[in-house]
């Protein structure tokens, strides 16, 4: 079996998501190939696989994310299905993503028509696999990249974006996917994505060699913080350095800063006990770590979920309230979810003392490791996976013929 890859255009970190699956669907003994905009093709490299170069980062423009705090009102992502400006926000998400399926079809179709994949497996925000799929008469798997708040609003403004693309493809509407992997435990799930397929989470976040210290325990408390360069970019050094400040407070703290040695410029001189590490996964340190401060992104939380970590999430876009909001009603940690309490020190410092003092916090986030680990490994996913593409083949041919006018 041909199972062809398709992230989010130019979100490196969403190829992460899909890597253990990959890698189950290679070691069963099929062809897996990732294919998006060329500026991620660097993260399917360090995971081992090729990558196929299609579309341009340059037709998906990611103005939405710069600094949204600024255009509104921080608290508009958190109430996005209810406020006027949040529910716009979603829609310029959808619409970025509609976009680009427009523009980079014909690049995607070319390739695909060549390679004959017998799945695609798109990321849930990669329109255009849902496209090509019915394009081609291939079956689409798709692939949450973690906490999926795209939710109906985002859909519905998908179907209504896409609907003249679709309608001149011959297609009745943008098509829905055949399956849904759903890779995030449930009680950190969006409310507001609809059911998949229970998937572990299986955290990847790279290769690196481990470090003497990581294996052995830390007389204090051990605290971690991961912001992502990419959300750093995003969101500006203000929660950063604001965290650092907190953290400066408290003496009985051991401090892991997991950012680019340029970001630890942003905080100045480190106090004693505070470490840096720039090229180490996660993986390799953080189940010796009493808790993890970070924005709220996928990546960073559900690897933390998974290890049975407790988290202190201060959100800025996006899904990063509902991942905020799933941890703290779940007791795997709490959600400083507004721009006056992320500004307040004081109140950040409190944040972190109550976590790490109150044992009901760690023993949460062990529940949810749990629940995590209940969910289907991914080699256990592959046979679904090979059955849905059997089905396919059975009743059509493996990629549909050229439709007339298709590029060739």
């Amino acid at each position: 079996m041909r199972v062809l890859a398709l992230p989010s255009p130019s979100a490196a970190t969403h190829i992460m998501a899909m890597v253990p699956l990959m890698w189950a669907l290679r070691a069963a003994g099929h062809e897996v190939l990732f294919a998006g905009t060329p500026d991620i093709a660097g993260s399917a490299h360090a995971a081992g696989f090729s990558f196929a170069a299609l579309g341009s980062s340059e037709n998906f423009n990611r103005d939405l994310y710069v600094d949204p705090g600024d255009r509104f009102p921080v608290e508009e992502w958190k109430h996005r299905e209810t406020t006027r400006y949040g529910r716009f926000l979603v829609e310029m998400l959808a619409d970025l993503h509609a976009d680009y399926a427009d523009a980079a079809l014909p690049d995607y179709e070319r390739f695909a028509r060549e390679w004959q994949p017998d799945l695609l497996l798109p990321d849930s925000t990669a329109l255009i696999g849902r496209v090509l799929g019915g394009v081609l008469g291939v079956p689409v798997a798709t692939h949450r990249y973690g906490v999926d708040a795209t939710g109906p609003v985002y859909h519905d403004k998908a179907r209504w974006d896409l609907a003249p693309l679709c309608d001149r493809l011959g297609l009745a509407g943008l098509p829905d996917s055949d399956l849904v992997l759903d890779p995030c435990p449930p009680s950190l799930q969006s409310r507001e994505a609809s059911p998949g397929l229970r998937m572990r989470y299986v955290p990847f976040n790279g290769a690196g060699t481990v470090a003497d210290w990581a294996l052995r325990p830390s007389p204090r408390k051990r605290v971690c913080i991961c912001f992502g360069k990419t959300l750093l970019s995003i969101c500006g050094p203000r929660p950063l350095v604001r965290v650092a400040e907190a953290l400066a407070g408290l003496d009985d703290v051991e401090v892991v800063l997991a950012v680019s040695k340029s970001d630890v410029g942003l905080i100045g001189e480190l106090p004693p006990h505070w470490r840096v590490v720039e090229l180490m996964p996660l993986t390799l340190f953080l189940p010796g770590c009493d808790l993890l401060i970070a924005l709220g992104g996928s990546g960073a939380a559900l690897s933390a979920a998974a290890l049975g970590v407790p988290q202190l999430v201060l959100p800025q876009v996006f899904d990063h309230f509902d991942c905020a909001s799933r941890i703290q009603e779940a007791g795997a940690g709490l959600s400083i979810d507004t721009r006056a309490a992320q500004a307040d020190i004081g109140g950040i410092r409190d944040a972190i003392s109550t976590i790490l003092g109150d044992p009901s916090y760690a023993a949460a986030a062990r529940r949810v490791r749990e629940e995590n680990e209940a969910g289907l490994t991914p080699a256990e996913v592959v046979p679904v996976l090979e059955q849905l593409a059997a089905d396919r083949r059975s009743g059509e041919h493996r990629v549909a013929r050229p439709r007339a006018g298709a590029p060739s």
